[in-house]
């Protein structure tokens, strides 16, 4: 379908539907069965009387005779960026869908009956007295992790057994499906219905979702909230709950697994209201403000400032009228954006000795995000270019971009390290690489080192040394000296790179990180070197065969 022009008269979408709610006359707009937003009788006699034929100027004196014609314009625009003017539907989300930049999402849309169900099977529970147990929980853990925070730190940035984590992982998956649970359930119990539910792959990541638009027809603005904010108050409930038995358990290893649980769900509360993305803080906000596509209509101002600074052209009238839609764009724009990259990064590490399975799906994954990126950045270049600006203007600016991007990235240095596993054996530091990694890598003679613990979520120093290296040979290693998992009796092969000579009063375990600074690179080269040498040096394996094997206990 061939959009139409904003120059010519508005026709309302064949698909708009208009639903009265019977509360303070609101009406809910909805495209396809889909609430879009909630809108005033008077909105919606404006819509209706779009039908092709009346201009925008017709229209603005009939319906807003005391505005003027740019902002009758601006609202013109966000009729037709919330879909709902002729040449700009979109079409509704269903069983299979994509949302750019990086999120695939595979749902059923069955999800109405099973939350119907599960909520006459939950009811009892489902009391509005239950808020008040509920803070008090919540309040006491957070008291209870407070006092153990030392405890928690050194947990965090400490291996966990297998079995360990084996038990953080379902718990997290776990409660990450009663999240989206108390999501549908909240909104079912409100009187709407989720629409669909399912799995997806978000900034990398995989994750259950619900989809709760249909809250756009509850009668008030705190039972949408409300809708958004039920999902993090399961992993609020559940933080609490592994931080008070983390008090009082007496055994170290129950207690460390607690706080690691305790911690990774007040993270997940603490990311999920980041307002800037797609989560339920966003959405709590968006309901909170009764502003429907809040973040969208954000970034639309915001580039369209942006393109306004940079190329110059004709300035757009703003689809969000507060002082805060640039920055909230732009923020909207930058966080998802850090977010993808710290996936990228923590996946790079996590693959780190994977390879060539874990080297291809790190290069792989990079590839992908590059091509995304580059995709957003010429589709916005292209919408600059038609909304006017001078071609030899976007042009020039464009080149200076490049040419000031590519001389700091050559002239600026930055300090480059290469992460490795150590080990202790017979008193004798080890600088240890997986045997997976295809070959072993040079290791630069009187290279500064500093020691690190390999946490499941952070580490933590321990000393510094100098490194020697060593004819490369193969032994056999603790897990933990390669990843954060402890796994006891079991081995696994290792490069041995050299050897250290630790700085007094460093303490160190039996194994963990070691990073070798390999001095400052330029920009692009240090660049290279992380995201392209390192992960592809395991697809080529040592031309001088295999290494010999011997045991640690015999040097």
């Amino acid at each position: 379908m061939v959009a139409t022009s904003p120059g010519e008269p508005p026709e309302l979408a064949a698909s708009v539907r208009f639903e009265p709610t019977g509360v303070d006359g609101a009406i809910v707009i909805s495209v396809d069965g889909v609430p879009v937003s909630r809108a005033s009788s008077s909105t919606v006699d404006l819509l209706r009387s779009m039908d092709g034929r009346v201009s925008e100027a017709e229209l603005r004196v009939r319906f807003a005779p005391g505005h003027s014609s740019e902002a009758f314009a601006l609202l013109v625009r966000r009729f037709r960026a919330a879909g709902l003017l002729r040449g700009a539907e979109r079409r509704p989300a269903g069983r299979l869908t994509y949302r750019p930049p990086l999120t695939v999402q595979l749902a059923t849309l069955r999800a109405p009956g099973a939350f119907a169900r599960l909520e006459v099977l939950l009811r009892p529970l489902l009391r509005r007295g239950l808020l008040w147990p509920v803070g008090v929980l919540a309040l006491s853990g957070l008291i209870a992790l407070a006092l153990q925070a030392d405890v928690a730190a050194r947990a965090l940035t400490s291996p966990l057994p297998l079995a360990d984590v084996l038990v953080v992982a379902v718990v997290l998956v776990s409660s990450t499906l009663v999240h989206e649970l108390a999501h549908g359930l909240a909104l079912t119990r409100l009187g709407a219905r989720p629409r669909r539910a399912g799995v997806m792959l978000l900034y990398l990541t995989p994750a259950f979702f619900v989809d709760v638009t249909d809250a756009w027809r509850l009668p008030h603005r705190r039972g949408r909230v409300a809708v958004a904010l039920a999902g993090p108050a399961v992993h609020v409930v559940v933080a609490a709950v592994c931080a008070l038995i983390a008090a009082v358990v007496s055994d170290p290893a129950t207690r460390q697994t607690m706080l690691v649980l305790a911690c990774a769900c007040a993270g997940v509360v603490a990311v999920n209201l980041i307002p800037f993305v797609r989560f339920d803080g966003y959405i709590a906000l968006m309901s909170a403000l009764d502003e429907p596509d809040l973040r969208s209509r954000a970034i639309r101002d915001a580039t369209a400032a942006l393109r306004l600074g940079l190329f110059g052209g004709p300035a757009e009238p703003r689809l969000l009228a507060r002082r805060w839609t640039v920055p909230f764009g732009l923020a909207s724009i930058v966080v998802p954006a850090g977010l993808v990259l710290y996936a990228v990064a923590r996946l790079a590490a996590a693959l780190s000795g994977g390879g060539v399975i874990g080297a291809l799906a790190v290069l792989s994954v990079q590839l992908l995000v590059v091509a995304a990126l580059g995709a957003v950045v010429l589709s916005w270049l292209g919408s600059a270019l038609r909304s006017g600006v001078t071609r030899l203007r976007l042009v020039a600016v464009v080149v200076a971009a490049i040419t000031a991007t590519t001389v700091l990235g050559a002239v600026v240095s930055v300090p480059v390290t290469r992460a490795v596993g150590f080990v202790r054996v017979d008193g004798e530091v080890l600088l240890v690489e997986p045997v997976s990694n295809g070959s072993a890598p040079a290791l630069p003679d009187h290279a500064a080192v500093s020691f690190r613990t390999r946490g499941i979520v952070a580490d933590a120093a321990l000393g510094a040394g100098v490194a020697q290296p060593v004819i490369p040979r193969v032994i056999d290693a603790p897990t933990d000296a390669v990843a954060p998992i402890v796994v006891p009796g079991a081995r696994i092969p290792v490069f041995v790179l050299g050897t250290v000579r630790v700085d007094p009063g460093a303490s160190l375990p039996d194994a963990g990180i070691a990073r070798i600074d390999l001095g400052s690179r330029s920009i692009w080269e240090a660049m290279w070197f992380t995201n392209v040498w390192a992960p592809a040096s395991a697809l080529f394996p040592s031309p001088d065969g295999p290494l010999p094997h011997s045991d640690p206990k015999e040097g």
